[in-house]
């Protein structure tokens, strides 16, 4: 499996479950519904998720 390939497969899943209406997508929403603090709220809510995902894919789970 080829490392795009790997990032292609985890691409899917992952951003389903950003996707998805959570607590945390529902507090991001509401921010931008209301234009207060929408890049730092945002921001914060996706980094740890997108840290998560390159983790995964960059074979942490060989650790």
């Amino acid at each position: 499996m080829s490392p795009l390939d790997a990032w292609i497969a985890g691409f899917g899943p992952g951003l389903s479950l950003i996707v998805a209406i959570g607590a945390r997508n529902a507090f991001a929403l509401r921010q931008e519904l209301r234009r207060e603090r929408v890049f730092p709220v945002c921001l914060i809510c996706s980094l740890p998720v997108a840290v998560l995902i390159l983790a995964g894919l960059s074979g942490f789970h060989l650790l």
